[in-house]
């Protein structure tokens, strides 16, 4: 079928079924709440990685997409309008402490910070211009205006860069009925984050500790449920209403000495009441467990075809940012990719080969179709797929 028709099927379904978010409650948080803790054949979460926004080469090139800048509502709301039921969000913590939205470390790339400056323009290609950290500038990071993701100056819709706290009262003020996913590096911006979180509701009075999930990597959780209990991130009077997702990476596997330390890790993690998913950040699999992390993705496979609920299984996607088909680094600057993201344990427990994840037909159906969430930058690419393939029942997430 050609790709035209199929987006314009897609489209039609999914208009008829949920009209606009700014219109209608059409999920129901509290069910894909329990769709994470109750994993279908038949129901793949899409999540929209920093939200519908625009890139340079792609799907989300287009040149009115270029107003929708990464980590802001406007591009929450496009998901939402879109039919996406998840955003994904990076939160860091400026030098005043408070909870901005932001992927990079520095500002360079995504505002327009270095166009007032005298050091110059940043350029993410070269590395030249001001391109100064976001924990130390000293100025109201708030104030700043963001950038096109073309880079051809401001961005028009949601221009400045947003904390946490404007995120969740503008959802609420404009009706938006979506899970967040926070992708948090440190305890003290989970810290921080759950103090904003409790404060909120979504319009419908469903407070937001129910629809806010902490998605942090195990190497700043700590590589088993102890360790993280132990830094009081959450208060232990508050832990049955925090809601976390673990995310285990290759480095788990020598910071738990080894594998089978690893998967024992793992399921000590699946098995806390306040872990509702596991992300694996896994980039090759065989059934003979060639490859890192493949004895958890083994084990998981077996506990779904045992009866009873069983969590969900998520992963990412990445999709080429750069006009080379790269990506950027951390401090937004050109480039790096998956030739530089292969893993070779320090301890003798293996090696990364190749890194299929940009392909979301092997996301889709590795081990047994085993991902049961992708959080994606081409989030209508993915729920287009995922529906052709039976696996989009958005009906169990619906009013």
């Amino acid at each position: 079928m050609p790709k035209i028709v199929v987006r314009i099927l897609l489209l039609l379904v999914t208009l008829l079924a949920a009209g606009t978010a700014a219109n209608a409650q059409y999920y129901n948080t509290d069910k894909i709440g329990n769709l994470l803790l109750n994993a279908r054949n038949d129901m793949t979460i899409v999540c929209a990685h920093r939200g519908l926004h625009g890139t340079i080469t792609g799907r989300n090139s287009d040149s009115w997409m270029q107003d929708y800048a990464e980590n802001t509502f406007a591009a929450v709301k496009l998901a939402a309008s879109r039919g996406i039921e998840c955003s994904e969000l990076d939160v860091r913590l400026d030098k005043s402490g408070r909870v901005v939205l932001m992927h990079d470390s520095n500002l360079g790339r995504l505002t327009m910070e270095s166009y007032a400056s005298p050091f110059g323009v940043y350029d993410p290609y070269s590395g030249r211009g001001s391109n100064p950290a976001v924990d130390s500038y000293p100025g109201t990071v708030t104030n700043i205006r963001l950038r096109r993701p073309d880079l051809k100056g401001a961005v028009t819709q949601s221009s400045y860069v947003e904390t946490l706290d404007q995120m969740l009262q503008a959802m609420k003020d404009n009706r938006i009925s979506m899970v967040l996913f926070l992708d948090i590096r440190d305890a003290a911006t989970a810290r921080a984050a759950w103090s904003i979180v409790k404060r909120y509701t979504n319009a419908w009075g469903t407070p937001a500790e129910r629809w806010v999930y902490f998605k942090m990597q195990t190497g700043a959780l700590g590589e088993a449920p102890w360790m993280f209990e132990s830094q009081l991130i959450v208060p232990t009077n508050e832990l049955s209403r925090f809601r976390l997702i673990p995310v285990f990476t290759t480095a788990h596997i020598d910071a738990s000495n080894g594998p089978a330390s690893s998967l024992s890790n793992w399921q000590s993690y699946y098995n806390k009441p306040y872990v509702y998913a596991t992300e694996l950040l896994l980039k090759q699999y065989d059934s003979a467990l060639s490859y890192p992390l493949n004895n958890i993705l083994n084990t998981y496979m077996a506990w779904r075809t045992r009866p009873g609920p069983v969590k969900v299984l998520g992963s990412y996607q990445p999709v080429p940012e750069t006009t080379n088909k790269m990506y950027y680094a951390l401090d937004g600057h050109c480039c790096t990719g998956p030739q530089f993201w292969l893993w070779t344990s320090s301890k003798g427990f293996g090696r990364e080969t190749a890194d299929n994840r940009e392909s979301l037909d092997w996301q889709m159906h590795v081990g047994n179709q085993s991902f049961s969430y992708i959080i994606t930058d081409d989030p209508l690419t993915a729920k287009e797929q995922l529906f052709f393939a039976g696996r989009r029942n958005e009906s169990v997430i619906a009013n």
